[in-house]
């Protein structure tokens, strides 16, 4: 082996990145996107939780110990007491319970009318009874549940101080969905919908950079199938491969991890469909902008890192960072991972995920109306 051909190789090499300013650009822009998505995403607080809160406690305020716990879960990040309500708001615990199952609050948390005196009937061994919290929560995502418990824990040492240790407040749950769910219950969505986005978006950028090189999509043109008829052809075919990697997923997942369905799973199916169809168009949009199969697999961690990390897919969008957050909402995998979670843990029907179909719809067509417009274009 000769030192001289290999650096001379190497060389040729180098300068075909410095004359390909995208790619060079590239392999500074993306370690550096990469290392900062991570850095504030990954194992976030979660924070911002929307709770209801019920004091019905009989103390007075000055002298209530229930009054003391939420104000020091006022004070802390991680729950956001959205309403609070005292003895005289009649139909407040009904009112929080159908909040919880719209999805509109992650918890209710009651204080009952003797908590305070029982708070002081342990600390005197007057009572028997613990003094009880009691937790309408949606269970669907642990993680949650897990924060809005220790939270609540914390509030209740902080005000009780070495008393929390020897008169425990039990924190009774009071689960609305999610009875049983594991974690693998709330991972299972997440990852057919990122599976979905995968191959999909994957396979379609690679193809169409591949074909265009190849001239075979100048065939394809040159035959009297329309535009609009290539994309939906292509369209068709990725969402069916995106489709079918998701039952495979789903069918494992059952028979391994006895996951639990407690919806249609033809829905959440077909949520990952419209999602599929949507990434095909989206790569069949970018792979026009590529020169090559290349530049085409930049183009693969753009959309895969914010999409895992920002999406909800591993934990909630509630520990994403605020200036952060709103970008999780113009990510299609979102209202993915959502419809399929509502679908299959919460047991919802097409009706209660309009929004995430509507959203999905929406981008599919925009995505497959922009592939047809610049193929007419390309013709």
């Amino acid at each position: 082996m000769r030192l001289d051909r290999v650096l001379a190789i190497a060389k040729k090499n180098l300068r075909s990145l410095k004359h390909d300013r995208r790619t060079a650009g590239f392999l500074v822009a993306m370690p550096l996107l990469m290392i900062t998505i991570f850095g504030y995403t990954f194992g976030g607080d979660v924070t911002n939780l929307d709770v209801y809160v019920i004091n019905l406690d009989s103390a007075p305020a000055d002298e209530s110990i229930a009054t003391a716990i939420i104000a020091s879960l006022a004070s802390r990040d991680t729950m956001d007491i959205v309403r609070s309500f005292g003895p005289q708001d009649n139909g407040a615990l009904a009112l929080g319970e159908q909040k919880v199952r719209d999805a509109k609050i992650w918890a209710v948390i009651i204080f009952n009318e003797t908590f305070s005196q029982d708070v002081a009937n342990m600390s005197s061994h007057i009572g028997t009874l613990p003094a009880a919290i009691r937790v309408v929560i949606d269970g669907t995502n642990p993680n949650i549940v897990q924060t809005i418990f220790n939270d609540l824990q914390l509030s209740i040492r902080a005000v009780l101080g070495a008393q929390a240790v020897t008169l425990p407040i039990v924190v009774l749950p009071d689960l609305v969905y999610g009875e049983g769910a594991e974690f693998i219950d709330f991972f299972a969505p997440g990852v057919m919908g990122l599976a979905a986005l995968m191959v999909t978006f994957m396979l379609s950028i690679i193809s169409f950079v591949h074909e265009r090189t190849a001239s075979t999509l100048d065939r394809l043109l040159s035959t009297p199938a329309t535009e609009g008829e290539i994309v939906a052809g292509y369209a068709l075919a990725f969402g069916l491969v995106g489709l079918i990697q998701s039952i495979v997923i789903l069918s494992t997942a059952i028979l391994l991890f006895d996951i639990q369905i407690v919806g249609n799973a033809l829905l959440a199916l077909f949520v990952i469909f419209i999602f599929g169809i949507g990434n095909q168009g989206l790569g069949f949009l970018l792979s026009s902008v590529a020169k090559n199969e290349l530049q085409a697999v930049q183009f693969i961690p753009l959309m895969l890192f914010p999409s895992i990390l920002l999406s909800g897919v591993f934990w909630p969008i509630e520990a994403v960072p605020d200036f952060l957050r709103p970008i999780s909402y113009f990510i299609p995998l979102t209202y993915t991972v959502e419809g399929c979670r509502s679908v299959m843990i919460r047991g919802w029907g097409a009706g209660d995920i309009w929004l995430q179909i509507v959203v999905l719809l929406a981008f599919a067509t925009i995505m497959l109306a922009l592939s047809t417009y610049g193929l007419k274009r390309r013709r």
